[in-house]
């Protein structure tokens, strides 16, 4: 079963690469979106990060990164990750959606812990 946020992710991963066959970044973040379908988060990890090293100006790269660190239990670099991505395309609405659910998701988990 997919969750909403791995739905999400796919769509912004298969855009981002789309708009130019051959970005530098296009296989890292395919390779990335192939783990992460597979449930290999640290995978996917590691093929976003280098998609970063590659292009840092990469929103779907750090929005992809960002919901990757979030379902490993990462939430300090999940927020750090999705707040780049907005940094690199604040009108995205695809990572903007990302990220409101990243921080409401984070509030009710601070709400059970409290």
């Amino acid at each position: 079963m997919r969750s909403k946020a791995l739905v999400v992710l796919m769509a912004v991963a298969l855009l981002a690469g789309a708009g130019c066959a051959r970005s530098p970044v296009s296989g890292f973040l395919a390779a990335g979106l192939a783990a992460a379908q597979e449930g290999a988060w640290a995978e996917a990890v590691s093929q976003w990060t280098l998609a970063i090293e590659r292009d840092p100006g990469s929103a779907a790269a750090h929005n992809n990164l960002a919901v990757a660190h979030e379902r490993l239990g990462e939430w300090d670099e999940a927020g750090r990750q999705y707040e780049e991505a907005r940094r690199l395309a604040p009108d995205d609405p695809t990572i903007r959606a990302n990220h409101e659910a990243f921080k409401a998701r984070l509030e009710r988990l601070r709400g059970r812990a409290g």
